[in-house]
């Protein structure tokens, strides 16, 4: 029983809880903008996205500090905080320091949108789709559960939701933009005959 208070259980609980939520984070908002949804459940998936999004980083946050008191496998506040200068699964764990940061900062992006502007927050904002990948490459090169098969189960289940989600999206936007300039056209197409036959109508 005092194997579940562990310290190595505190960083593989907090790390696989941190990657859950940031994958549905990412996962609720990409439908939280847009038309694809209701407003009112835009709203619903808004609220979701932002909390699941600080939660998460909140855990991956512990998950890091957790490594430093760790006997088992003990990392420095460099190690966790500098991509790549651990001893142990260097390349990994460096991907998920980098994670970490992109997390922050499309959070803190996000909490100050109004400062930024909002096309630098939409551009900035993108970078949760590749902070979620190195969070999956991370969990798969450096978790010590990886080989289990329920963890590959997980893994396996989030990837591909999270690119049949992306492929949902880009789709949508893709048809959202065809429709945008179709009717741009058959606006500008009533225009022009309309004045032709105002100028019909002088002569």
């Amino acid at each position: 029983m005092l194997e579940w208070f562990s310290t190595w259980s505190v960083i593989k609980a907090s790390g696989l809880t941190s990657y859950l939520l940031l994958f549905l984070s990412v996962s609720l908002g990409m439908f939280s903008y847009g038309k694809l949804m209701k407003p009112n459940i835009r709203g619903s998936l808004l609220i979701m996205h932002q909390l699941s999004g600080w939660i998460g980083f909140l855990f991956g946050l512990l998950h890091g500090l957790v490594l430093t008191i760790d006997s088992y496998q003990p990392f420095s506040y460099k190690d966790v905080f500098v991509p790549f200068a651990a001893e142990y699964h260097p390349l990994s764990s460096g991907l998920g320091t980098i994670a970490l940061y992109l997390f922050v900062i499309i959070l803190v992006t996000s909490d100050w949108m109004k400062n930024f502007g909002r096309k630098v927050w939409r551009a900035i904002h993108y970078l949760a789709f590749p902070a979620f990948v190195l969070s999956l490459v991370h969990g798969l090169a450096a978790g010590s559960d990886t080989k289990q098969l329920w963890a590959q189960l997980f893994y396996l289940g989030t990837a591909v939701l999270f690119l049949i989600f992306v492929y949902i999206r880009v789709q949508y936007a893709a048809d959202s933009s065809q429709t945008s300039q179709e009717s741009a056209s058959t606006e500008n197409l009533r225009r022009a005959r309309t004045k032709s036959a105002k100028r019909s109508g002088q002569a």
